[in-house]
């Protein structure tokens, strides 16, 4: 293998003189390097050779900086997962990681290797490890250097180097470990390093030198200007920066002798004014006690108006109301309203009832208001219950006379601090939606069919979709046709169970990724008919 020379003179000549031959040359060194790190983490190889591309050009642009570095495998390594990490959202990564770590443990039981699961989270764990090691690992395995060329760019002997290597090494599958990953310290991650090297895209060394010439190019005259300015001596340095210093204070005197002049004849004009300041303000206080007698009239007048229609109303006779059979509508006390049972919700997924729009007299948009809010509310739920929901193996309690292959448990901690605050979020948009009153029997009416009234309370109901206790979560196979799966729910202190069937539309997006298959079963075929004798 031809041996390492530094890409500081490489860097130096480009930051210097614009050289394109080295630029190029430093293109075809690190190119494979760069374009394997994008392809590991955008998964997409056109997007990853756009990646490279973007980052050859930054090192165009930031050549003068990086003049002294010796070897800039670290540099470009870093900048890769930097602008691979730019171009994907934060919530879609999170997802990616642990439906990884799922799909690892699932490798792990079946006894395949899981190196494939791990490859998104290789360069993250290359990046907690420290500059020395990541550099270290980087050259022996993405650019597949020897342990000499090693050594040189860490200033350390082979040997030296060597050990250096295996530290991080084993540095990098305590990372993995942390994570629930089972990795062999040495040879593991060496075998995962070494089978993600990936070589570049036939012409991709050619446009991404050209792409970071052509934006290098717009900025040769200020590189090299900067480029100079680090060349110089320090007295020349020192020089340069008196001339600098005296500079601004030249410009500062003239601009002194200006202002002098200009506030000499704002002053003139400031008395020139004052006189008539003086007349103004006698005006402006005679129109103020014009003004405060008006308003001492306008309160008398408002005062006897007020009297007057007070007068008028406790004379005029109350209305009658009298029952209309042509309405659909019938006037009833408010307090009976809070006997009557009416369901806030048609649905476990939160849908406003028609009863409930009716009693309360929603309009559209206050209906679509506090739909939005409870969509909300329960949307923030899913998400709280979806970090710490997990799937685990049947015991014998939870077969219930399915076999273990008919049955898929989930444990499901409380989240009651996070559901104190989306409670008092909701609730709060509901008031602000529909007043104190109306507000206070939509709480009552959600209370008591789909979520607890108060966080502490000691009960359960088979509709809740919202429950303020941990629980064990049974679901099991569907037969085809069917448009339900039974599900069976035990709190943690077992306390407290409910088994009753969720129709297929209602079952929650975070359940749903978990039992897809089984629902495509269920509609494998037409619905049953119920109707039907038997």
């Amino acid at each position: 293998m031809t041996p390492v020379s530094p890409d500081r003179e490489l860097v130096t000549a480009y930051a210097a003189g614009g050289s394109e031959t080295a630029f190029r040359a430093l293109v075809t060194r690190h190119v494979h390097l760069v374009y394997a790190t994008a392809l590991r983490q955008v998964g997409d190889a056109g997007l990853a050779e756009e990646i490279t591309q973007n980052v050859f050009t930054a090192l165009a642009r930031k050549a003068p900086r990086l003049a002294g570095i010796e070897t800039l495998a670290g540099w470009l390594h870093r900048t890769s997962i930097l602008e691979a990490k730019a171009r994907i959202r934060s919530e879609l990564r999170r997802d990616r990681r642990e439906e990884m770590a799922a799909e690892a443990a699932a490798l792990e039981r079946e006894g395949t290797s899981p190196l494939e699961a791990l490859v998104p989270l290789l360069d993250e764990g290359l990046l907690n490890l420290r500059a020395g090691d990541r550099l270290a690992l980087v050259l022996r395995f993405l650019e597949e250097r020897s342990l000499r060329d090693v050594g040189l760019a860490l200033g350390v002997d082979e040997d030296a180097a060597r050990k250096r290597v295996s530290r991080a090494l084993d540095r990098l599958a305590g990372f993995f470990r942390r994570r629930g990953f089972t990795v062999a310290a040495g040879a593991g991650c060496a075998a995962l390093l070494a089978s993600t090297a990936k070589a570049a895209p036939a012409g991709l060394t050619a446009s991404a030198a050209n792409a970071g010439l052509a934006a290098g190019g717009a900025t040769t005259g200020f590189n090299l200007v900067l480029f100079k300015l680090m060349a110089l001596t320090k007295s020349q340095t020192t020089v340069l920066c008196a001339i600098v210093a005296a500079a601004p204070l030249a410009w500062q005197w003239h601009a002194n002798a200006r202002v002098a002049r200009q506030l000499d004849e704002v002053t003139s004009q400031i008395k020139s004014t004052s006189r008539s300041a003086t007349e103004l303000e006698a005006q402006v206080q005679r129109t103020r006690d014009a003004l405060l007698g008006a308003q001492a009239d306008n309160s008398k007048s408002a005062a006897r108006f007020a009297a007057l229609s007070a007068q008028r109303d406790r004379q005029a006779p109350r209305p009658v109301y009298r029952w209309d059979d042509t309405s659909p509508l019938a006037r009833v006390p408010k307090k009976l309203l809070e006997q009557l049972h009416v369901p806030a919700t048609a649905n476990r997924r939160g849908r406003l009832s028609e009863q409930i729009r009716e009693v309360l007299q929603m309009t559209d948009d206050e209906a679509g208001q506090t739909q939005w809010a409870i969509d909300r509310f329960l949307s923030d739920y899913h998400a709280a219950l979806a970090q710490k929901m997990r799937r685990v193996e049947p015991t014998e309690q939870d077969l219930n006379g399915h076999k273990p292959e008919e049955t898929r448990v989930f444990d499901v901690p409380e989240v009651n601090d996070q559901l104190k605050q989306f409670r008092e979020m909701l609730f709060a948009d509901l008031e602000a939606t529909l007043g104190s009153e109306r507000s206070q029997l939509l709480r009552k009416a959600l209370g008591e069919d789909w979520m607890p009234p108060e966080l502490d309370y000691d009960g359960s109901n088979s509709g809740w979709a919202v429950h303020n206790f941990g629980y064990r979560l049974r679901i099991y196979q569907p037969v085809p046709g069917d448009r339900s799966i039974m599900e069976d729910l035990v709190s943690t202190d077992r306390r407290l169970r409910t088994g009753v069937p969720i129709a297929l539309d209602d079952i929650p997006d975070i359940l749903r990724v978990h039992i897809q298959d089984w629902i495509a079963l269920a509609q494998s075929q037409p619905p049953k008919d119920t109707n039907a004798p038997k």
